[in-house]
């Protein structure tokens, strides 16, 4: 009973505007291999995404940008020297009434990509970085010396949280910060599924691979406060699009993969998702300017064509097949069996997501396993990696065909 008065009351909760992330840090002193994992959520006003590789004064760096945008800013991302930045909005930190620009935080995260190797570095940076920052937000950021930490800001100052140093090895953020205003957090019911999620995961096993960090957290139906989990087994055919952690306005999710101590700065992975999670699938970047699957990036920039191909196409069919109701409130309700549940006539979509990542792994995991011990040159890994890289769109494109014909 008091599960259906939830359900119905949200109904009536007002739909806000204010863009969102979640977002989580795992510490690679708590996983097998040592290496740190950072994952973002992106929910954000422009949906259009791709990827794009930039020269900084001191790195060369790529990462995720806006589509219209053609330089200047990136959202979440990589450099040469394996420092991965990414960050999450946050609504209860700002202390002054300081007249200036704000939401620059993808400005900032530029900046730090091309000038940035070490925590230590960005730090030290930002001690020389313009202020008032134009920043109210957590960024994540974790690097090849083993660092792994959120940092949570606004226009002029900063506190650090070393993920190194949490109890259980990772850290949870949506968009509230811990140091503000508790009657201003924002995403607290997705603070709660998230957090609730990884401690499941972690009381059976400290290992996660970058496709279970994305089945797990942003291609589940699960809400904490509610108590509903949906599954093929008890999908209704409409829920309201409200407080999980896939919603309709997610752009992206970035899941990175940091290197041990061992191991060279540039073999750090960018698994990448364009678009709505379960109608686009995970395609795990290396760092280089030509390496860049042609239909991750803008298809013609001379021409002005800044969309992705692999972005367009999950857009399609996100809005055909998951948010297909156009009158109305109609676009506030997700088509959840058509995600979840298979048919006679046609597999669910995340059936098609799984089918095509298991592809993904199996050809690219056997390529970069071998990479990283050393047994194949950066030549010939380059080589094998264009030509299967090419084979995921394709296999993208006859999986999902029953769905964008």
């Amino acid at each position: 009973m008091r599960k259906s008065i939830f359900l119905l009351l949200i109904l009536f909760i007002p739909f806000t505007s204010v863009w969102a992330c979640t977002s989580f840090i795992i510490s690679g002193r708590a996983t097998p291999t040592g290496r740190p994992m950072m994952f973002k959520h992106r929910d954000t006003g422009e949906l259009n995404n791709r990827i794009a590789h930039f020269q900084g004064p001191k790195y060369a760096f790529m990462g995720l940008v806006n589509s219209p945008i053609v330089d200047g800013e990136v959202w979440a991302g990589m450099n040469e020297a394996g420092f991965c930045i990414m960050n999450t909005a946050s609504y209860n930190l700002r202390e002054d009434t300081l007249d200036c620009p704000m939401d620059r935080e993808g400005e900032m995260m530029y900046h730090a990509l091309g000038n940035c190797a070490t925590l230590a570095d960005f730090e030290a940076w930002l001690e020389h970085y313009p202020q008032p920052w134009g920043v109210e937000a957590n960024f994540g950021i974790i690097d090849a010396q083993g660092g792994a930490a959120y940092y949570e800001m606004n226009n002029q100052r900063w506190i650090k949280y070393d993920v190194n140093q949490e109890p259980a090895g990772y850290r949870v953020v949506t968009n509230f910060s811990f140091a503000g205003r508790y009657e201003d957090y924002a995403g607290w019911e997705r603070y709660l599924t998230a957090s609730s999620i990884m401690k499941e995961a972690f009381s059976t096993t400290h290992q996660m691979t970058a496709y279970e960090a994305l089945n797990l957290f942003s291609r589940q139906y699960k809400h904490e406060l509610l108590g509903v989990d949906y599954s093929s087994q008890n999908a209704p055919q409409y829920i309201v699009d409200q407080d999980f952690i896939p919603r309709r306005i997610t752009s992206a999710v970035v899941v990175f993969e940091g290197v041990n101590h061992q191991q060279d700065a540039r073999k750090t992975l960018m698994w990448t998702v364009l678009g709505y999670p379960t109608c686009a699938v995970a395609i795990p970047l290396v760092m280089g300017d030509t390496h860049i699957p042609q239909y991750m990036c803008a298809k013609n920039m001379e021409e002005g064509e800044l969309h992705s191909e692999m972005c367009d196409m999950s857009m399609i069919i996100k809005n055909r097949w998951i948010f297909p109701l156009t009158i109305s409130n109609g676009q506030r309700y997700i088509a959840l069996q058509n995600v979840l549940c298979d048919t006679q006539s046609r597999p669910s979509l995340l059936s098609c997501v799984n089918n095509v990542e298991k592809y993904i792994e199996e050809t690219f995991m056997p390529l970069y396993i071998s990479w990283i011990k050393g047994d194949i040159s950066d030549k010939k890994f380059n080589s094998a990696y264009d030509k299967v890289a090419a084979l995921w769109f394709q296999k993208y494109q006859t999986t999902f065909a029953e769905y964008i014909k």
